[in-house]
């Protein structure tokens, strides 16, 4: 099998799922055993090369401490953690989505900062032509349990990847994968061999004269460890005595978070508020807009060379977000809208304390958060857009996390459409990399042409409508190409609140 590119790499590091396309002829992936399947040599170099190499043994909690051993690098191994079998369940995950499950098999980000372990991995054979319904990033997901499936696809989290007999899905375990209706899939799972002390398909088994049968049985449970999905006591773990306090459970108040959005934003870094702003509030701030007070005070956005590449030719820039061709044509701003003086300023000045808006700031990133900033783009025919930016471009890979059960981030992007956006038009605006706030890698390709990577996504919606975002999700604005209308975007911008209270004046001593 030829050798995995950086981009493959990449997207299944993103997405946790990459498709190996025709690895059987569609007779051979029809006639083949399980066994043949499990051991495909071109499914195991890719599994080697998405998910192998060598860590520390201290890591995988391996290392028997023997001095002198060659114990310091482990060789990472996969093996299978059960027979192979059909997938015949269709319309629901295929996952096991118990907490044990998801941890055992589940994708490592927090050890290691070098790097992320792979516990699991989940091959799904086309047997036959075949449709599976994944949800991209669900392998990185902090808030249990999913929407069902049916749920999810109306939530527009997951993907339909069309496979022919003889391809192959490999996915993290933990991805949330299902087989829709009429699919044919031979299912093989998986699993880092150090998770198991004992052989395959009786992990954990020991020898009759082993040591641990002079323990106690409690002193055995806590060393040999219980049955999956036991605790030491020998009695079942629900989910929620093996989930750390979350907002979600913890907060029954009637404004108590909406649990399908904090998934949502877990999973793929956005939310998506439709009808925020009303007929009457738009045409309040496209008014404003059209006044000759904002003609007054609109500037354009200089061109950075190292981006779109120099003039007049933009050569190595991808027409995605280059002006029209043979002009300088770009996007123009009202900037600290909120500060200009009213009547403009009043329609810009309800979205700092929107209910809708600053409900989701709450639990996004905390009920102490402020409103930072505020500037209106305005785009006219032709105007180029912006390379994609954010995570890794700024630094600041990591700064989305999930402690204490709610999700934490330093600052969230607001974008408030005042004019409808839709593809078809040729309009541009905003374009997200969905799940790329928890992204370990940095994008595979230069910035001049990254925004053609088919993990970006264009943010289309109606006229009113709010888009947030954390600044770590990769995004960028595709060029406008739109004759009848101009691009109209408001972006605001929220974080905690990081202000030194101020000092108490000094008494006098008595």
């Amino acid at each position: 099998m030829a050798l995995m590119t950086e981009e493959q790499m990449w997207a299944f590091e993103l997405d946790g799922y990459i498709l190996l396309p025709s690895l059987l002829g569609a007779p051979a992936a029809a006639h083949a055993t399980p066994a043949a399947l499990a051991e495909h040599p071109d499914l195991l170099a890719a599994i080697d090369q998405l998910a192998g190499g060598e860590l520390p043994l201290w890591h995988r909690a391996a290392y028997d401490g023997t001095e002198g051993k060659a114990q310091e690098f482990h060789t990472i191994k996969f093996e299978l953690d059960r027979p192979p079998r059909r997938r015949t369940k269709e319309g629901q995950w295929a996952n096991d989505l118990t907490v044990d499950e998801q941890r055992r098999l589940g994708y490592d980000t927090t050890s290691r900062p070098d790097r992320v372990c792979v516990w699991g991995l989940r091959a799904l054979w086309a047997v036959g032509d075949s449709c599976v319904v994944v949800c991209p990033a669900s392998h990185k997901a902090n808030v249990q349990p999913p929407p069902s499936m049916a749920r999810a696809e109306e939530l527009g989290a997951t993907e339909r990847v069309q496979l022919r007999a003889g391809d192959c899905l490999l996915a993290v375990a933990t991805t949330l994968v299902g087989a829709a209706p009429g699919s044919s899939l031979q299912e093989c799972i998986f699993c880092d061999d150090t998770r198991y002390p004992g052989g395959p398909f009786g992990h954990g088994a020991t020898d009759v004269d082993s040591w641990l049968d002079e323990l106690t049985p409690a002193r055995r449970a806590l060393v040999a460890g219980p049955p999956r999905g036991l605790g030491h006591d020998g009695r079942p773990l629900s989910n929620e005595q093996q989930l750390a306090p979350s907002l979600l459970d913890v907060n029954t108040r009637p404004d108590a978070p909406n649990h399908e959005e904090v998934w949502f934003w877990d999973l793929r870094g956005y939310l998506v508020l439709p009808g925020v702003m009303d007929r009457e509030w738009l045409a309040q701030c496209n008014a404003a807009l059209d006044s000759p007070f904002a003609e007054a005070n609109r500037r354009p956005v200089g061109f950075s060379s190292s981006v779109v590449g120099e003039y007049p030719d933009y050569e190595g820039c991808s027409q995605t977000i280059a002006p029209a061709p043979g002009t300088r044509c770009t996007e123009e701003r009202v900037s600290q809208t909120w500060t200009h003086p009213p009547p403009f300023s009043d329609g810009f000045r309800r979205m700092i304390d929107n209910p809708l808006v600053n409900a989701r700031l709450k639990w996004m990133i905390d009920p102490g958060f402020v409103m930072t900033t505020c500037y209106t783009i305005v785009s006219r025919d032709g105007a180029a857009g912006q390379p994609l930016h954010g995570g890794w471009f700024y630094g600041a890979g990591p700064n989305y996390q999930f402690r204490d059960g709610q999700p934490r981030t330093e600052q969230v992007n607001i974008g408030w459409l005042l004019q409808d956006v839709e593809t078809a038009t040729g309009d541009g605006g905003l374009m997200l990399v969905p799940g790329s706030h928890k992204a370990r890698l940095p994008l595979p390709r230069p910035k001049q042409t990254s925004c053609d990577l088919p993990q970006v996504k264009h943010m289309q919606g109606v006229a009113g409508t709010v888009i947030m975002y954390p600044g770590t999700t990769t995004h960028g604005v595709r060029s406008w190409r739109n004759p009848n209308r101009e691009r109209r975007f408001v972006n605001t911008k929220a974080g905690p609140n990081i202000r030194r209270p101020e000092r108490e004046a000094a008494q006098p001593s008595p």
